[in-house]
């Protein structure tokens, strides 16, 4: 069988996206922001030898 998903490889993309939404919440929380608009995940693979998946969020934090 070829293809299909690796579900432990997901699992961990998905704690890694959870984590960088809960920074980006902080860092808003923390400036004073009660929202933060315009949010961008973006994933970066920078790993040369092994596989390394960077998860990136940014947004605009804001009162509203």
């Amino acid at each position: 069988m070829l293809g299909g998903e690796v579900t432990a490889f997901t699992e961990e993309m998905e704690k890694a996206r959870l984590e960088a939404m809960a920074r980006i919440k902080a860092k808003a929380l923390n400036m004073g922001a009660n929202a933060i608009v315009g949010v961008d995940l973006e994933t970066s693979d920078i790993g040369r030898e092994a596989p390394i998946v960077l998860i990136s969020a940014t947004g605009t934090a804001v009162i509203i």
